[in-house]
């Protein structure tokens, strides 16, 4: 072999090298986000029964309530459906924007909820209704951290899939861009 053989063959085993090493990057980057999406789904998971609970307290002793609980009830089983399918593919851009769609609707149902408790005498003040909403208060932060850090998760992945030199290798792997929320 000539000297030139041996360089570029030097070259094809640095190349390859780099190759492996920058998809083990994004790999690893692509397992941040679901681990920081079971934290998410963990707190999503408790909000649900908090409000499961809620709401079958408020069901017998509120009947003026139902329409306001009817929709409740909708806004969760959306969540909870896309929850689901990002619970399945976490990287996956557009059912993460579904999934903050449906938590913007149910934030906005649980704060015209809220109202209405507040509007109707002793409602609020039962101690079970008093519990279920603290915790939901309780989980407002903690869901909202856990989201953020979703969020960097998903930021350097993408970061890592747009810079050169890794981003000629992201076609080839099929890296896409991940969703924030």
């Amino acid at each position: 072999m000539t000297p030139g053989h041996w360089i570029l063959a030097l070259g094809l085993v640095v190349c390859a090298f780099w190759m492996v090493g920058a998809h083990n990057r994004i790999v690893a980057l692509r397992a941040a986000i679901g681990e920081a999406w079971a934290q998410v789904d963990a707190l999503l998971a408790r909000r649900e029964a908090a409000l499961a609970a809620l709401l079958q307290l408020l069901w017998e002793p509120w009947p003026g309530g139902r329409p306001m609980l009817d929709a409740l009830s909708a806004a969760r089983q959306q969540v909870q459906t896309t929850a689901q399918a990002v619970r399945q593919r976490p990287t996956r851009a557009a059912l993460v924007a579904s999934l903050a769609a449906a938590e913007n609707a149910l934030g906005a149902t649980i704060a015209r909820l809220l109202n209405q408790i507040d509007g109707e005498p002793g409602l609020g003040t039962r101690d079970e209704v008093a519990a279920q909403l603290l915790v939901l208060f309780e989980l407002g932060p903690q869901l909202l951290e856990a989201r953020q850090r979703f969020n960097q998760s998903s930021a350097a992945y993408n970061a890592a899939i747009h810079q050169f030199p890794t981003n000629l290798l992201a076609p080839v792997f099929r890296f896409e861009p991940a969703g924030s929320f």
